[in-house]
């Protein structure tokens, strides 16, 4: 059989399917008939599919470079519409987003367990947009158009809390209490202790907020991304990111996303970190290993590290 005689060639092992098509027909089908062409290729196609079922043609996935280590793309859920606000709750390796319903053009809440692979939308909540772990207390906090849910993993359900049920809740970031924002008034509050509270330092408009191990605020708005300095009780304008998210790892190092790049905020080395370059980027989250997980325009990505070389966006690994 013709393809079956270069079944062990490099060229299967390392490119995609759609790139072997091209190879052979054009080596197997160019001085055909026009028609023959046609029946060729139709065959061609059908014997690789079957090859790419069976495993023998190695379809590798996308990948990308970050500090020196090849990482290749592991697709953890699909056609979500416009996947936003990821949180990670680390004792249960769940991941909460929000999402936009195409049918209906609304917010809707989800979850994914980064284990089982069980996924679901969240029921109780109105407008939920929003969604931050205390990873201490187990607690799950989401925010939606009426105020501050409470989910619980038993029902896949949110309660909504007494706290600012009469804002619309844009963005959740948890360390030593909730910090959340609102819009369209772009407020920045502090829910700690019962008791809740504008954040009495920021009195910029705030959009999205983290908060470093030394307690520094990170946030952004309109004018770019800044760090709040509490020894010098100073904001300080640190570039002109237009974030969607940010988020923290296991230690507390700050992560953040805008919708061209990932950025880490190294604080050894006073300098913000380039992380990867990507276009569509809606959101970013940082695994128990430390592998980021970040939004695409309908699906949630896991980037892994991986062997081999990463050549024309695939990884490459040697076949000998």
């Amino acid at each position: 059989m013709v393809v079956a005689e270069h079944a062990n060639l490099p060229v299967f092992k390392k490119f995609p399917i759609i790139e072997v098509f091209f190879f052979l027909s054009d080596k197997y089908c160019r001085y055909l008939p026009v028609n023959s062409q046609r029946t060729m290729k139709y065959f061609i196609l059908s014997i690789l599919i079957t090859f790419a079922e069976a495993g023998i043609i190695n379809v590798q996935p996308k990948c990308v470079t970050i500090r020196n280590i090849v990482h290749e793309e592991e697709v953890l859920k699909e056609k979500v519409h416009y996947p936003y606000q990821l949180a990670l709750d680390y004792d249960t390796n769940t991941l909460f987003f929000s999402y936009t319903a195409r049918t209906t053009e609304t917010f809707k809440m989800a979850y994914l367990n980064l284990k089982s692979n069980d996924y679901g939308l969240v029921s109780g909540i109105q407008g939920g947009f929003a969604s931050a772990v205390d990873i201490q207390s187990h607690i799950v906090y989401m925010g939606g158009e009426d105020g501050v849910y409470e989910f619980e993993y038993n029902t896949k359900s949110a309660t909504r809390l007494n706290i600012k049920s009469d804002v619309n809740i844009w963005q959740m970031f948890y360390k030593d209490g909730l910090y959340f924002t609102t819009y369209p008034e772009e407020k920045a509050y502090l829910y700690k202790n019962q008791e809740i509270m504008q954040v009495p330092d920021l009195k910029d408009k705030v959009m999205v907020l983290g908060v470093k191990k030394d307690g520094s605020y990170v946030y952004s708005n309109s004018s770019g991304l800044f760090i709040y300095n509490k020894a010098i009780g100073k904001a300080l304008n640190i570039g002109d990111y237009v974030v969607n998210g940010i988020t923290s790892d296991i230690y507390g190092n700050i992560y953040f996303s805008t919708p061209s790049g990932i950025y880490y905020i190294d604080d050894e080395r006073n300098k913000i970190e380039e992380l990867m370059k990507q276009e569509e980027i809606y959101g970013v989250a940082i695994d128990g290993n430390g592998s980021i997980i970040y939004a695409k325009e309908d699906s949630i990505i896991r980037l892994k590290p991986a062997k081999g070389n990463c050549v024309n966006n695939r990884v490459e690994n040697d076949v000998l």
